[in-house]
C-alpha cells in the first residue's frame, strides 16, 4: 500500500530529540512573555482556519439535528488531537467551535505534553475557555507503540495536523519491519477511532491524491475533503496543504 508512494528522506524532523528540544525552547519563550502561546502549524496556509471551519460546517448543534452529513454533535463529540504540540487546535476547538465532550491532546513528546498543559492552566486560571467539565486533557503518548492487545479509549473524531508528515520522516522500525509510516494508518484505525468515527488527516508532504492511497485500507473509506487555493506552476496545478478525511466503516 505505501510503496504506491514515494517513501521521504528521513529527517532530523522525524525524530523525538528535535520535537522534545523544540517544545523546550517553547517553554522557555513562554516564560520570558507568557503571550507567547507558541508555533501555529501551517499558519501561512490557514490551514486551522480552515479544519475549524471545516469541523463546524460537518458536525450539528444539537443532538436532534445528527444526519448523514452531520454525524456528531458539538455538544458531545469526543475528539483527540495526535501529535497535539501546544494544543492550539483543542483550544480552538473548545473556545470557537463549542467542542464541549472529552478533548483530549497526546504527544511522544514529553515537553510539548508539559508545554500544553501550562497553557491549559493559564486559560483556566484567566477564564480564557469554557471548561465547566474540566474535560480537556494533555497525556504522554506514544500511540504507535500500543500493543495490539492493548484496550484503549475510542474517539469520534481523530484528528492530525503534521503528525503524520513528521512521522513519515523517521526511518526508524516500529515493529514487524514497518516504520511508523507504514502502519500508521491501522494502528489509528484499530486503536484510537471508534466504528463510525472520522480521521482528519493535514499534510503538507502528501497530496491529496496520495493520503488517499495511503489510508485505502479495509475499515477506512474516503469521507470529505477540505477545500485550500489551487497553484499552478508549469501547467501543473496543486495545493501546498491537503486536508481528508476518512470514515470508519467497521
Amino acid at each position: 500500500m505505501v510503496d504506491q508512494v514515494e517513501k521521504l528522506n528521513p529527517s532530523k524532523l522525524g525524530t523525538k530529540q528535535y520535537w522534545d528540544e523544540f517544545y523546550a525552547l517553547e517553554q522557555q519563550n513562554f516564560d520570558e512573555n507568557s503571550d507567547d502561546e507558541g508555533e501555529v502549524w501551517f499558519a501561512d496556509a490557514d490551514a486551522e482556519d480552515k479544519i475549524i471551519d471545516f469541523i463546524i460546517s460537518h458536525t450539528a448543534d444539537s443532538e436532534e439535528k445528527l444526519s448523514d452529513e452531520l454525524p456528531f454533535s458539538r455538544t458531545s463529540t469526543a475528539a483527540i488531537d495526535l501529535g497535539t504540540g501546544n494544543g492550539h487546535l483543542l483550544f480552538r476547538l473548545r473556545c470557537e467551535a463549542g467542542f464541549m465532550g472529552n478533548l483530549c491532546g497526546i504527544d511522544y513528546a514529553e515537553t510539548s505534553v508539559a508545554f500544553a498543559r501550562r497553557l491549559l492552566a493559564k486559560k483556566r486560571q484567566e477564564q480564557q475557555l469554557d471548561d465547566p467539565a474540566n474535560n480537556i486533557k494533555f497525556e504522554h503518548v506514544d500511540f504507535l507503540k500500543f500493543p495490539d492487545d492493548k484496550e484503549n479509549e475510542s474517539w469520534d473524531l481523530v484528528l492530525d495536523k503534521g503528525t503524520f508528515d513528521a512521522i513519515a520522516l523517521n526511518g526508524d522500525i516500529i515493529r514487524d519491519g514497518l516504520r511508523g509510516v507504514d502502519i500508521f494508518p491501522t494502528v489509528v484505525r484499530d486503536s484510537l477511532v471508534r466504528v463510525g468515527g472520522i480521521i482528519l488527516i493535514t499534510s503538507c508532504n502528501f497530496t491529496q491524491e496520495e493520503l488517499v492511497k495511503l489510508f485505502n485500507i479495509e475499515g477506512l473509506k474516503l469521507w470529505k475533503t477540505v477545500k485550500y487555493p489551487v497553484y499552478e506552476f508549469g501547467g501543473v496545478k496543486g495545493q501546498s496543504i491537503s486536508s481528508v478525511a476518512f470514515r470508519r466503516t467497521r
